[in-house]
């Protein structure tokens, strides 16, 4: 039975496949490397790279989409808590910049909003 849905690809971090790792190692060293025949996915399963997605408007099932949103608000909120200890410390001046954070907690917001599946 094939699998009508587009998946979620299961990353480290949302929005960041296998496809944009292969360019930036291409980018880097001048070596195109294989993507994986089949991913692991939001929902646990392992589907084909080509049935899977990073772009939450793609993906169509309502596990991987759930899922999905999860991570980015994790992420976001791991950006907050990051910029909250920098301030309290007085280490802005360090890497990442204060307003790096900031962008990088609105990004993925931005990305759970779009995630976010219709009740």
């Amino acid at each position: 039975m094939r699998d009508p849905y587009v998946h979620a690809e299961k990353t480290s971090l949302p929005g960041f496949g296998h496809k944009a790792i292969r360019a930036l190692i291409t980018d880097a060293l001048g070596v195109a490397p294989d993507l994986p025949k089949t991913v692991g996915t939001g929902c646990g399963l392992r589907r084909p790279l080509a049935s899977t997605s990073t772009v939450p408007e793609e993906i169509t099932c309502l596990a991987c989409r759930e899922w999905l949103r999860g991570e980015c608000l994790f992420w976001a909120d791991a950006a907050a808590r990051a910029l909250e200890l920098a301030t309290e410390a007085d280490r802005l001046g360090s890497s990442p910049t204060a307003d790096e954070l900031r962008a990088e907690e609105r990004t993925y917001r931005a990305l759970a909003a779009r995630s976010e599946v219709a009740r």
